[in-house]
């Protein structure tokens, strides 16, 4: 691919991303309008337990497909490709089968709220249709059909979601929390199916059999490790919205979830930011130019955070003129979407420790900071909402996020020899020009 190719390619996908994050907030302001509160948590409550069920009915895998599946297809290992869907099947029906099980007892004994009950149902029913889109975007993205990895998933869900829902709006219908989610579930099976058929061949194994060739003994571990790397990484406001709906009423999980995918779509400006910096600094980290990746990671990590410190500020002064478009019962989360949107800055400041580990081939190494932060945002929230509600919460999630950029700057300096936060970046300039 050529240089202008790939700059188009970025700005391309970075648009779609972005017009699926803007229809995805118009939806979420058109709900907060047309449903009462408590519906609102519960719709949010569904969707999150949705994307956290289908992450782990992949069971990790693709994550790893990207970085695999290439690597096959450019050698021209057709078995091995094969052997790789094989494993990614076996793998991900045994985990649904085990979640099914599993969530079955807990809908059926588990002393959980109606809200939360229902919200585990239609989650539980949507969950096997968008693990087969992330499946599906993960073999189109390894085979540079980036259009087909993430138009169906990012544009089309949440424009087929907005379609219904300005229907609505222009009909004056106020739709109850199950017709929204069984509208929800058909689009997505809708999307899922659409884009396997699109995709064609490979995307179903032609046997679940170990061939010559079994990679799931090989490859389970490192796909294992992924699923909650990749759940605190890229769907955390999912967990703190599942875990919010454990311990506060679904009103104020409404309120919850609401701030904390106003503040998630804040840091998707940190995410975008750190991967056009990482073919540089992957460069230079082979190359083993250490004043040059430092310099990158100082330059990018003063981006992101000032970024971030504005959405803070904008977020202390403005927050309650922000919260009104979704209605004026959603004020109260002002101060939580402040506290919000200070974790995103702690996730800034982290900088590139995470994208370092995976440099380095140590990405399964971080699992650990993800099961130390999510244990502790358990805990602080058990502790915390029982006094303090919503801003209990948000401190929980302000914790929780400290101490994941903390632990991976610690695992960065010591698997990868040196660190990529904005402390580390500053200390190494400052001994650098002395």
């Amino acid at each position: 691919m050529s240089l202008w190719r790939m700059i188009l390619t970025a700005i391309n996908l970075v648009g779609v991303r972005f017009g699926g994050a803007a229809m995805g907030l118009v939806c979420q302001i058109l709900l907060a309008r047309l449903m009462p509160q408590e519906d609102v948590g519960v719709v949010l409550m569904g969707m999150s337990a949705a994307a956290i069920l289908s992450l782990m009915m992949t069971a990790g895998y693709p994550s790893l497909t990207m970085t695999i599946l290439p690597r096959y297809y450019a050698l021209g290992r057709d078995r091995l490709v094969k052997a790789f869907h094989r494993a990614v099947w076996h793998d991900s029906l045994i985990v649904s089968a085990a979640l099914f099980v599993i969530g079955a007892a807990a809908w059926l004994w588990a002393p959980l709220d109606q809200g939360f009950r229902s919200a585990l149902l239609f989650g539980g029913l949507m969950a096997p249709a968008s693990s087969l889109i992330r499946i599906t975007s993960s073999v189109a993205n390894s085979r540079r059909r980036f259009p087909l990895s993430y138009v169906p998933d990012f544009i089309f869900r949440p424009g087929l979601l907005l379609a219904f829902l300005v229907a609505m709006w222009a009909l004056g219908i106020a739709p109850a929390f199950a017709s929204v989610m069984w509208v929800v579930i058909a689009i997505t099976w809708m999307v899922a199916l659409g884009q396997a058929f699109a995709l064609g061949s490979g995307v179903l194994p032609d046997s679940l059999k170990a061939g010559r060739h079994d990679l799931a003994p090989v490859l389970r571990h490192r796909a294992a490790a992924m699923v909650l790397i990749a759940a605190v990484a890229m769907s955390f406001a999912d967990i703190v919205t599942l875990i919010g709906g454990i311990f506060l009423p679904p009103p104020d999980v409404a309120q919850l979830g609401i701030a904390i995918r106003l503040a998630a779509l804040a840091g998707f400006v940190t995410q975008v930011t750190q991967n056009f910096v990482l073919p540089d600094l992957s460069a230079a980290v082979v190359k083993g130019n250490r004043g040059a990746a430092q310099s990158l990671i100082l330059r990018i990590n003063v981006i992101a955070i000032s970024a971030i410190a504005v959405c803070v500020l904008v977020s202390a002064l403005f927050g309650p003129l922000i919260l009104s478009i979704f209605g004026a019962q959603y004020a109260g989360a002002h101060w939580p979407l402040v506290l919000f949107m200070l974790s995103q800055l702690f996730r800034a400041a982290g900088g590139m420790n995470q994208h370092l580990l995976s440099l380095d081939g140590f990405q399964t190494r971080s699992v650990n900071a993800c099961i130390f932060s999510v244990m502790l945002l358990v805990v602080a929230a058990m502790l915390l909402t029982p006094a303090l509600g919503l801003f209990g919460m948000a401190v929980a999630v302000v914790l929780a996020e400290a101490s994941w950029a903390g632990i991976l700057g610690l695992q960065a300096q010591r698997y990868s020899g040196y660190r990529g936060d904005i402390f580390a970046a500053i200390r190494f300039h400052r001994a650098r020009t002395e």
